[in-house]
């Protein structure tokens, strides 16, 4: 376990613990202020970490009844201009897609990290699966577009969730880490570095903010009137103008829309880029995130050592679908899809590359372990020595 967890409000150094303790302390890092939760396995840890952790460092922790009650609470509290968080798992984040939808038309900036596990219904609390790909898509009413990243480590557990803060309040809109029930009790080692890059939702009247070098216009992205500050703020669900008030006309609703997801496309190229390991001059390129990623890589690592070339490309921003990427990675090469689901990640790498890929799709409540796709490799037609 770490020590000196309480001393301090950022931690700096080597740890070691899960990748949902991790999480925890990312969103600490990150400036977190308010955790609204109701705890459901496997993502009870980041809720208990942060009761403990939030109240000591200067920040609110509250439980509420339900999911419900949650997400809205998380809604609120980022509206009087604090960092806002929520998490949960399943059954949970299926609750919650209503407010989710209120989160992202009304452009509030929160995070909220799923640890997925197998569905649906109550399903397999305690196993993992990889099958709310689609829900952190569609799964509200309307057309919406969040960014959604997924670690596949302890230590991406903690600064994609330092990411998903950064870009949840640059670009006014809420942003999902996609972790899963692997990844949350997993404990590896993680280093949280000396100096972080924080970022700060612009203020009314002040300069534009700048992140990662790069000033976020305005135009995409208007300053926030939060409740309680001097200029008085505007909120609703319903269609409105850039000010908040509600406008149903069809030119208003018509460029709030596109807008809204403009402003997440426009900056897409600042969000966590996917990894490429030994693409270049793989035969076969295997598709994963997450934990499965994991078995992944180790499955390309063996197939090398028989001299058979295989390579990972391993997405770490899922939506928006990082389609020029993929493209570019697996020109002319075989591409083997593999998912802890029937099917949700095997469709937008069709629908993105135009073609038919292999899939090896694996939902047994455990990561497909790398024998399995040592030989679909091999019978796609991987070349050995």
């Amino acid at each position: 376990m770490s020590e000196s967890r309480d001393d301090k409000r950022v931690l700096s150094g080597k740890h070691l613990d899960s990748g949902n303790v991790a999480i925890a302390e990312g969103a600490i890092a990150a400036g977190l202020h308010g955790y609204f939760g109701y705890p459901i396995t496997p993502s009870s840890t980041v809720m208990e970490h942060i009761a403990s952790r939030l109240p000591k460092v200067g920040g609110r922790f509250f439980q509420a009844e339900d999911e419900l009650a949650s997400i809205i609470a998380t809604i609120g509290c980022s509206w009087t201009r604090k960092k806002a968080m929520t998490a949960t798992s399943g059954p949970g984040f299926s609750l919650m897609q209503e407010g989710i939808g209120l989160a992202a038309f009304t452009e509030t900036p929160i995070v909220l990290a799923n640890i997925m596990r197998g569905g649906p219904s109550t399903g397999l609390p305690t196993f993992p699966g990889q099958q709310e790909l689609m829900q952190a898509h569609f799964g509200s009413h309307g057309d919406y577009l969040i960014p959604t990243f997924a670690p596949s480590s302890v230590q991406e557990c903690f600064d994609l969730t330092v990411e998903a803060f950064n870009a949840s309040e640059a670009l006014r809109t809420p942003v999902f880490v996609l972790s899963d029930q692997v990844l949350s009790t997993l404990k590896e080692r993680y280093i949280i570095p000396e100096k972080l890059e924080i970022v700060d939702r612009a203020k009314p009247n002040a300069e534009p903010i700048v992140w990662k070098g790069e000033t976020i216009s305005p135009e995409f992205v208007p300053p926030m009137n939060c409740f309680g500050e001097e200029k008085k703020a505007f909120a609703t669900g319903l269609s409105h103008d850039p000010s908040g008030h509600v406008d149903l006309s069809a030119d208003t609703y018509e460029k709030l829309l596109r807008r809204q997801r403009e402003k997440i496309l426009r900056y897409n190229h600042l969000l966590p880029e996917p990894e490429s390991y030994q693409v270049e001059d793989a035969d076969v390129v295997v598709v994963a995130y997450g934990s499965t990623a994991r078995s992944a890589k180790h499955a390309i690592n063996l197939l090398r050592k028989e001299g058979i070339q295989a390579g990972l490309f391993r997405l770490r921003t899922i939506w928006p679908f990082p389609d020029e990427a993929l493209r570019e990675k697996t020109k002319g090469k075989e591409v083997l899809v593999t998912e802890m689901s029937q099917g949700q990640l095997i469709w937008p790498v069709e629908r993105f590359l135009r073609r038919e890929v292999h899939h090896l799709p694996y939902y047994r409540g455990e990561i497909p372990p790398p024998s399995r796709i040592i030989e679909k490799v091999k019978e796609i037609g991987g070349k050995g020595k």
